[in-house]
């Protein structure tokens, strides 16, 4: 193992020089005649995913969560990053994590997708699941990739190579640069006397920037001699990728900051001015443009805003209707999208027993009154069976209204505590368009309603 810390670049890279032209053979192949996949090998198929692995890891210095982590989405919404269309940025949102191809390196990945991937999928005995059927590297089984780490150790045995990781590459490449900046008097040359490594490439470029230069919420931007310093040729996309990580990282902050539920531009954009930033600031439009909720919040009742509009049942977007003369529905008046906050259940909380005896003297609709297990594992209700609670008499709540629906079903309800009092949160469980009636399925039987309790997901 000790040797193995002092490879060079060019020895860390050795599995990529030795799988390229075969998997050259078989992305041209690929590309004259995609009927060609007909005759790859499944070990031929898992050569080609494993070195666009290995090229994210080895020569990109990517961590291996990146590539499992890594979706069609992010795939899609790959930019040009230079006005002559040389190279193209990838960014993979969940890991916020950033890699540039060169044209030609974007066709083998261009390739892997249109023909390869789809066929994969199909193979799979077991339908995918929405969240894996996104994930970008897939195994010939139709599987998504689960252990990058060990599919690069493969790709060296197949060439008889001894293993590197990400983490030994990033070693030599760092060792190599520091070598290559000193004189005889251990003292940084000049940029100018200081030759540019063959092997030095844009991701690698902002590796080093990193180093010196980490990318934080508040940091201003490198300067161009800073840049320089690493690499003349590359300075460009340095500043690029370290001003792009930036920009998503205040993007998350505004998210994780309105928490699940969209806020408007306006109070985007009022945010976003009080951070006091100067530079790279992220725009409200572009923000709300591609708004999604978030993955990084614990709960959705550590947001401000969802407890705000639970505390005054102010929930904004929806609307109630009378549709064909069947009684009010619950109806969206601007799109919602999947895991976002909806409205909640709002009632007075009560025990099981209580709500039973409810149901039985005044033959309360369904849905009005909602059964369910509180934290320390007592049968709990919330009765919302009049039409106006106490605590807001001047208004009808959304949750009572909302109506039951298997086949149509666009909601899942999901119990959170606040300070211990239980709060039920509707989340939308796909993309629901304007003018869309919301539902959600009572249970089996609607057992919810006859005091036996949903099987709700406790947060």
């Amino acid at each position: 193992m000790a040797s193995e810390r002092f490879l060079s670049v060019e020895q860390c890279w050795s599995v990529l020089q030795s799988a390229e032209n075969d998997v050259l053979k078989h992305i041209v192949n690929l590309m004259m005649d995609w009927r060609y996949i007909r005759e790859m090998t499944r070990e031929q198929e898992l050569l080609l995913v494993y070195f666009l692995e290995a090229l994210v890891m080895l020569c990109f210095l990517q961590e291996p969560e990146v590539v499992k982590k890594m979706t069609v989405s992010d795939w899609l919404q790959r930019t040009d990053i230079e006005g002559n269309g040389e190279r193209v940025l990838v960014g993979v949102n969940e890991c916020n994590a950033f890699f540039v191809l060169t044209k030609e390196e974007e066709t083998w990945f261009d390739v892997y997708y249109s023909y390869l991937r789809s066929v994969m999928i199909e193979r799979r005995h077991k339908r995918c699941s929405s969240d894996e059927a996104e994930k970008f590297f897939m195994y010939s089984s139709g599987n998504p990739v689960d252990n990058p780490s060990e599919d690069l150790k493969k790709l060296h045995d197949e060439y008889h190579l001894p293993s590197v990781s990400t983490d030994m590459v990033r070693s030599s490449v760092h060792t190599a640069v520091y070598k290559l900046h000193l004189t005889d008097d251990e003292k940084l040359s000049s940029p100018a006397d200081a030759p540019e490594p063959k092997w030095m490439n844009p991701n690698i470029a902002f590796c080093l920037l990193k180093m010196s230069h980490p990318v934080t919420l508040q940091a201003t931007p490198p300067a161009k001699a800073a840049r320089v310093q690493i690499s003349r040729k590359f300075e460009s996309s340095c500043l690029s990728l370290w001003c792009v990580t930036q920009r998503k990282l205040r993007e998350r902050l505004v998210l994780d900051t309105f928490g699940p539920r969209q806020p408007s531009e306006s109070k985007v954009h009022s945010w976003i001015e009080r951070q006091g930033w100067m530079a790279n600031v992220p725009d409200a439009a572009e923000v709300m443009k591609d708004w999604k909720p978030p993955q990084s919040i614990q709960a959705p009742t550590d947001s401000q805003s969802i407890r705000r509009m639970s505390r005054r049942q102010c929930w904004k977007g929806l609307q109630l209707m009378d549709r064909e003369g069947k009684g009010l529905r619950v109806v969206t008046s601007r799109p919602f999208a999947r895991g976002e906050v909806i409205c909640d259940f709002h009632g007075r909380l009560i025990s099981r027993e209580e709500g039973l005896e409810i149901h039985q003297n005044n033959q309360t609709q369904a849905g009005h009154l909602f059964f369910f297990t509180s934290r320390n594992g007592q049968d709990m209700c919330l009765d919302a069976h009049e039409e106006r609670c106490h605590c807001h008499p001047n208004k009808t709540t959304f949750g009572r209204q909302i109506k039951h629906s298997v086949q149509r079903a666009n909601l899942s309800p999901r119990l959170h505590f606040v300070e211990d009092e239980p709060v039920i949160l509707f989340m939308a469980t796909r993309d629901i368009q304007t003018g869309e009636e919301i539902c959600y399925d009572y249970g089996d039987n609607r057992r919810s309603y006859a005091g036996d309790g949903l099987d709700l997901t406790l947060s």
